[in-house]
């Protein structure tokens, strides 16, 4: 690890104590937690804290995301070293809670929905002693709103706090693209470009594009997201024409943007880049099995058929972590939100459904990181 990042992990972790779980080291210690999580610096001082302040049962590592310089900071033996990007069966789970003091509570911080199929038997086999999953994306998001759930999800996808981190990963993305493009001799400036989805995290991709004089096409199913999109210069299309167009394109829906047919119609030599992992956003496994493939560098691959190509970059996984997916400190938020809202979640009988969270943990935690991070005192 290196001197700024060690440095940064030192400070982090004080944020991440501030003010609040001293006070509740009684009530946390007896909540055991299984945490998804990304295996990059900004991870180290998180999973410290969740493993200092409860009883950090197991850590599942986003496989996609593995910095292996760095998983030696992290601890060894509670590492659940989980191939899949979800788990469909809920025993090894279930095994490992079986283990915990009988007394504890559980609660289950996710990325992406990786416990949505599992949610509603872990209830079934402990009862309230599951007090319910935190979930931190809205791919997630999206997919426990499809499950009848018998558990209450609380979600900081749509949190205020997140909003600083979902625009800077679009421009995360977009350092990255440009990045791997330049290795190819190529610039963005003056292409047309199509972006699949623009949210949050497809806005701040927008926002990076727009200096370079490029033309982009946008496509999204809401509308309102389409005029705020076009108040900013891009210009409405529909799905089709926006991938049959693009030259460079981001998908950025986070729930399969691209599937089976409309791979035909992507732009001849077109680079293709994702925000998330492949098999959210996109039909890979049709993909291969109707298009050759060519190796052209480390991240980019060639797909062809009949005359018909374009580069997919990194095997359809999201692209910013090629380069540590940095937003530096504003990740704190949205981690410092997700710690403070476990205890306020032991705490309370919520309903079984999805929650946005809590008003009074979002302007506490904005005052400490004004307070902690910036040196602001308000």
């Amino acid at each position: 690890m290196n001197y700024i990042i060690n440095q940064k992990a030192k400070y982090r972790e004080i944020f991440f104590s501030d003010n609040f779980l001293d006070k509740n080291i009684n009530i946390s210690k007896n909540i055991s937690i299984i945490i998804v999580a990304h295996i990059i610096d900004t991870g180290i001082p998180y999973i410290k804290t969740l493993d200092k302040y409860f009883s950090l049962e197991a850590i599942i590592p986003k496989q996609k995301s593995i910095n292996q310089e760095l998983l030696k900071f992290f601890p060894k033996q509670k590492m659940l070293n989980l191939s899949r990007e979800g788990v469909n069966n809920a025993e090894e789970v279930v095994n490992l809670l079986k283990k915990i003091p009988e007394n504890n509570k559980i609660a289950f911080l996710d990325i992406g929905g990786y416990f949505a199929q599992i949610g509603n038997a872990v209830k079934d086999k402990f009862g309230d002693r599951f007090i319910g999953i935190i979930e931190d994306t809205e791919n997630g998001y999206q997919k426990y709103l499809r499950q009848k759930l018998k558990y209450p999800v609380i979600s900081v996808a749509r949190s205020l706090l997140k909003e600083n981190e979902d625009y800077l990963v679009g421009q995360a993305v977009v350092f990255s693209a440009e990045a791997l493009l330049r290795e190819q001799g190529i610039l963005m400036n003056g292409k047309r470009i199509g972006i699949i989805g623009i949210g949050k995290i497809g806005n701040g991709i927008l926002s990076s594009i727009m200096s370079k004089s490029s033309q982009v096409s946008i496509f999204d199913i809401n509308p309102v997201n389409l005029i705020i999109a076009h108040s900013r210069g891009a210009k409405i299309d529909n799905k089709l024409n926006a991938i049959k167009e693009a030259e460079i394109l981001f998908l950025a829906t986070g729930s399969l943007s691209l599937k089976q047919e409309e791979y035909r119609y992507i732009h001849n030599g077109s680079f293709l880049f994702s925000i998330t992992s492949s098999d959210d956003e996109m039909d890979l496994s049709w993909l291969k099995r109707n298009y050759e493939t060519e190796k052209v560098s480390k991240y980019i691959t060639k797909y062809e058929k009949n005359g018909h190509y374009f580069f997919l970059v990194n095997e359809g996984n999201a692209v910013n972590f090629i380069h540590g997916a940095v937003v530096d400190d504003f990740i704190l938020l949205v981690q410092k939100e997700m710690i403070d809202t476990v205890i306020e979640l032991s705490k309370n009988n919520l309903d079984n459904d999805i929650h946005d969270g809590f008003d009074k943990i979002k302007k506490r935690i904005a005052n400490s990181w004004l307070n902690k991070i910036l040196k602001i005192n308000i």
